[in-house]
């Protein structure tokens, strides 16, 4: 819709290929190992802003900039979604989810790596990193819990394990709303709805099927509280499947990884189905799953991830 490609003068939003996340240092068995895409299939990094920039100055729609308090008393309009972001919200709105990290180390490297076609996901002694190539620089970020770590020896040890220095940092809460139906005519969607750590990068994909699920209940398809069960138990099934990967702990026997051990893990049935399912079936049967229009997911994933985590991780 907004006729981007890969040629740099018509790539506004900074995409860069993604072919898959090479794991560096997780579990007990392999120093790395890699998640990919099917060789037909290609994902991308971009830069937040420039697609935002991109969609406002697309002439898709009218474009009004106006700072907004009260969306329902606001806004004249059927519907509302209200993309206002991680601040101001209403607290009471929200829970927590189960995750080990809440602080976060930036920095970004003038200087391409062509070579670097996919994301790097580094284990280190307090949580991970990701290594994310733009088209001019790499982007580092070395993801933390400020309660375990403080931010002097997270900095350390990211200048010591990568050698770049941090340029900025920020704190997050890992949350889903308990309602993305809010007054008469609102749904919550982005960072309003929900957060969740970076790790496999399910942002954007889950922002999407909120969309999918505000469209169906518009047009009449699904009530309008399904949009919030649906949410609700996609975000679950995100905060699961990451879990997972931290039960495996990593290289370093730190007190990060013993905490991140620690929480609580507990996979429902459709979990369980398809990890036991992913165990018994061949790269093949797995290849002519993956089309998601045809393949059984559980929140973003098929057999393929299942059988990739599990076989690598033992």
């Amino acid at each position: 819709m907004l006729d981007l490609n890969w040629y740099a003068p018509e790539n506004p939003i900074g995409a860069t290929f993604k072919s898959g996340i090479l794991y560096e240092g997780w579990g007990k068995s392999k120093d790395e190992f890699f998640h990919p895409f099917p060789m037909t299939n290609m994902s991308m990094h971009y830069i937040p802003q420039k697609l935002s920039n991109a969609v406002l100055e697309s002439g898709l729609f009218k474009v009004k900039q106006q700072t907004i308090n009260d969306p329902e008393k606001e806004i004249d309009a059927d519907i509302i979604i209200d993309c206002r972001g991680r601040h101001n919200r209403d607290k009471d709105n929200y829970e927590p989810l189960i995750n080990p990290l809440n602080a976060c180390l930036l920095c970004r490297k003038e200087g391409r790596d062509n070579d670097l076609i996919y994301t790097r996901t580094v284990a280190t002694p307090d949580g991970w990193t990701f290594v994310v190539p733009n088209q001019d620089s790499t982007s580092y970020g070395y993801l933390y819990n400020n309660k375990i770590t403080s931010k002097e020896e997270a900095t350390y040890n990211m200048m010591e394990l990568f050698d770049v220095e941090p340029d900025g940092d920020l704190t997050f809460e890992n949350y889903i709303a308990k309602n993305v139906c809010v007054g008469e005519r609102t749904f919550l969607n982005g960072n309003r709805c929900g957060f969740l750590e970076p790790l496999e990068a399910t942002a954007t994909g889950f922002y999407q099927n909120v969309c999918q699920a505000i469209y169906c209940t518009t047009i009449g398809a699904i009530p309008r509280q399904s949009v919030n069960t649906y949410v609700r138990e996609e975000m679950f099934r995100l905060e699961k499947f990451i879990l997972w990967h931290y039960q495996f702990g990593s290289k370093y026997d730190t007190p990060f990884w013993k905490y991140a051990k620690s929480l609580p893990f507990n996979p429902d049935d459709k979990f369980n189905y398809m990890l036991e399912k992913s165990k018994g079936m061949t790269n093949l049967e797995i290849d002519k799953q993956y089309d998601p229009k045809v393949s059984e997911l559980y929140g973003q994933w098929s057999y393929l991830s299942f059988k990739n985590w599990y076989e690598n991780q033992l």
